[in-house]
């Protein structure tokens, strides 16, 4: 019998029999993986070093998406990625991680540090398959001082890959971080998120999006508290489901007592394509101090029919009509990933995969 596990654990657990406390999958059998290089890029702002030893530091209050597997990112990795820029500096780094039969399996660490005043774009691109394959990512990001960070990611894994990223962002006074994330490949897709608002006027945005097609499994997770004054949190996840793909999300901004001024806003919002998939949303608030400002809100739901049949009245056929409802939808997320190399891949992968699902007749009519 396989052992299974607790993921993204709900910060304020809810009623046991809605099961959406957590996410509950199987252990994956452990597959011996020699160190993994990694392709990278740079511009001569930007030092990059790969290392093997551990860099991140621990903490007590971060468990990442589930304590085992944070365990094995921080001190059993195959690779490890620090991206340093300096002060009042501008650069980029272009990194990509690979699954194949050679390392079918990747625990690693990125970490970002940005100096004060500084810009730092950071563009991730996961691709590659392989049997029992995993991909186990720790991000940490420090943000000095008015520093903006912006981590770009795009994942295109084949289908027997779970992948797992924990990130967590520890922005300075007025400091700006920033993930843009696309997710359409992988049979298991869990994202953890903390973003720290410690430091006054910091900054934390989330713009993720996906497009879930077979079985596929997505489950996102943010967690935000903010102590500082004047902080900004803004979470955006949207995306598609068809066939018998699930989604879970669950949102959370934490108003701490001290933290005046802040504002926070989250929404989930989810088309449903098929009548057999399952979107299971939780945009949460929780607050302990009265003078901020909080938003949330989720939707899901069918293509609007209206619309449809306005778009197939210009002259669209349906599988045409429905891509470009679809697009819509999510182009704005994919539209901030900044590299046009990896906008070009994600369109192209979102409309593969709305196309072989159209062809097999799963969409909705």
């Amino acid at each position: 019998m396989l052992q299974k596990e607790e993921y993204n654990q709900l910060p304020r657990p809810t009623f046991r029999w809605m099961k959406v406390n957590h996410l509950e999958l199987a252990t994956l059998p452990s597959v011996a993986t020699t160190h993994v290089e990694v392709p990278e890029r740079h511009t001569e702002e930007v030092q990059v070093d790969f290392y093997k030893e551990n860099r991140i530091p621990s903490f007590s209050d971060f468990e990442g998406a589930n304590p085992r597997v944070m365990e094995l990112a921080l001190h059993q990795h195959n690779t490890g990625c620090q991206v340093t820029i300096g002060a009042q500096k501008k650069g980029s780094v272009w990194l990509h991680y690979t699954v194949d039969d050679k390392s079918p399996q990747i625990h690693g660490q990125l970490y970002v540090k940005a100096g004060a005043h500084s810009e730092l774009n950071v563009f991730i691109t996961f691709d590659g398959d392989a049997e029992d394959g995993e991909v186990n990512l720790f991000q940490y990001i420090e943000a000095a001082v008015g520093a903006k960070v912006k981590v770009s990611k795009l994942q295109l894994h084949g289908d027997r890959v779970r992948h797992i990223d924990h990130r967590l962002a520890k922005p300075e006074q007025q400091a700006y971080v920033e993930f843009d994330s696309v997710d359409l490949g992988g049979k298991e897709v869990l994202v953890y998120y903390k973003g720290d608002l410690a430091k006054d006027e910091g900054e934390c945005n989330i713009y993720s999006t996906y497009i879930g097609a077979g079985k596929q499994l997505f489950d996102f997770s943010y967690v935000v508290p903010t102590a500082g004054v004047k902080t900004k949190t803004d979470i955006l996840n949207t995306g598609a489901l068809m066939e018998t793909a699930k989604k879970y999300f669950r949102g959370t901004i934490d108003f701490l007592r001290g933290g005046k001024k802040a504002f926070g806003s989250e929404s989930d919002v989810c088309l449903l394509l098929s009548p057999t998939v399952h979107s299971i949303s939780i945009p949460l608030l929780l607050c302990k101090e009265d003078d901020v400002v909080g938003n949330h809100a989720s939707s899901a739901g069918q293509i609007d029919k209206d619309m449809l049949f306005y778009l197939m009245s210009r002259g669209f056929d349906e599988a045409g009509a429905q891509l470009i409802l679809v697009e819509s939808n999510v182009r704005p997320i994919i539209d901030k990933l900044g590299d046009a190399e990896m906008e070009e891949k994600a369109l192209q992968s979102v409309r593969d995969k709305m196309q072989i699902c159209y062809k097999k007749g799963e969409l909705n009519a």
